[in-house]
């Protein structure tokens, strides 16, 4: 093709028209909800927003799709426009959402590799990747990205007080006391993003509240820190 002006206005209009399509499929965080255990001072659950989607991480590292189906009595699930894989789909989506509120989910089938056979691939135009075992077992089969969100866990090379405990959220790094600090704080949280962590210690705290968590700071109405006293399942509603 011969470079002209002509072709040159079609060629930055189509570069322009690729960024805007891929930027549509990016996930920005509207809010997210860290909640952590009183007893262990890690990572409880975490509930979040990406873009209009709303999700859930339990200690574990599965993620889960919250929607209004997750609150619906599957005794009315016959009346809704909500549909379901059938018996006839496979091992990896029968039973499973196919089509929730309007958005369709897909799912990894069994090409897809130990750990991330049966897993949410993509909710809409929303793509969603997991770490293979390649990664090692400290990540396999824990979420990756949605769509550009990206989740990184600590490997074993951290040491035994870290590894496999979720690292940076998006680009929110999240710390943890290593084994080089005093016993009672070994593995507990120091911060998520600009929430910090503070403990009770035994310049200010009798014997039986030493290593408990004292107070969190820092947080933003888009990313808060709290104590999850009930270690409940919920949304952004409760």
């Amino acid at each position: 093709m011969i470079l002209n002006r002509k072709n040159l206005r079609y060629i930055i209009i189509t570069i322009l028209f690729l960024g805007v399509s891929s930027f549509g499929e990016a996930q920005e965080l509207v809010k997210a909800n860290f909640r952590i255990s009183p007893e262990t001072a890690t990572i409880s659950t975490v509930v979040f927003r990406l873009g209009e989607l709303d999700f859930r991480i339990d200690q574990q590292g599965e993620i889960y799709f919250l929607n209004k189906g997750t609150k619906r009595n599957t005794e009315w699930s016959d009346y809704t426009d909500d549909e379901y894989y059938d018996d006839n789909s496979g091992e990896e989506t029968k039973g499973k959402p196919k089509v929730i509120g309007g958005l369709k989910l897909e799912y990894y089938d069994r090409y897809a590799g130990d750990g991330i056979i049966g897993k949410i691939k993509s909710i809409g135009a929303t793509r969603m990747e997991y770490y293979d075992r390649y990664a090692g077992d400290e990540k396999k089969g824990k979420i990756k990205s949605i769509g550009g969100f990206r989740f990184d866990y600590f490997d074993r090379y951290a040491g035994d007080e870290k590894k496999g405990k979720m690292k940076s959220f998006g680009d929110n790094r999240i710390e943890y006391f290593d084994r080089y600090t005093s016993a009672e704080k070994q593995g507990k949280l120091i911060s998520i993003g600009a929430a910090k962590i503070e403990y009770h210690d035994k310049n200010n705290a009798p014997a039986t509240r030493i290593g408990k968590i004292k107070s969190i700071k820092g947080n933003t109405p888009k990313l808060y820190v709290t104590i999850d006293w009930k270690n409940r399942m919920s949304d952004f509603n409760d």
